[in-house]
């Protein structure tokens, strides 16, 4: 049954997966500090997210017209997707990239930034929900990517993704 309290945990449940991704990543990158360090910030970041929903879900400060089961089920298979590209021992800084750059993109944020509306009221709890939003992401990973070298191809679309979410040509899924 698709209760309220069921899909904000299913939606901590995937916060807590994307972080587990980019702990991954920091593994995976870890004779490089800097990029380590990177991946470690963004894992961060989804705990932080994972964080602000469970505060909804323990206050019950739930959003109207949740995700459906088929939404769900994307977001759900999404995860076995990247989850898989991020356990293979060969993957280079540029998919690394290109998999945070379809992470960042995909409707979990989108669904995220939905679930957390209810935060509004509180300046603090806002301020945190801005901390950890999507431009911020985007922007870090633009700049960490040319920081570290990533080919042309990562860096196009980590620039259409800049250009998709920026505050005058925001995106909605």
């Amino acid at each position: 049954m698709k209760t309220p309290k069921n899909v904000y945990r299913r939606f901590v449940e995937f916060e807590e997966r994307a972080a587990a991704i980019y702990l991954r990543l920091a593994s995976q990158f870890s004779r490089d500090p800097k990029l380590s360090s990177f991946w470690l910030d963004m894992a961060m970041h989804e705990k932080q997210h994972a964080g602000l929903l469970q505060f909804c879900l323990g206050e019950g400060l739930f959003a109207s017209d949740l995700p459906d089961s088929a939404g769900i089920q994307k977001v759900a298979s999404l995860f076995k997707r990247l989850e898989k590209r991020a356990a293979d021992p060969k993957l280079t800084a540029d998919e690394a990239f290109l998999l945070a750059v379809e992470l960042e993109t995909s409707e979990l944020n989108y669904i995220y930034c939905y679930l957390t509306t209810t935060l509004h009221t509180s300046m603090y709890l806002l301020r945190r929900k801005i901390a950890t939003s999507l431009p911020n992401h985007i922007d870090e990973l633009l700049a960490t990517a040319r920081k570290f070298g990533v080919r042309n191809d990562a860096m196009k679309e980590l620039n259409r993704l800049k250009e998709r979410c920026s505050p005058n040509g925001r995106e909605r899924a």
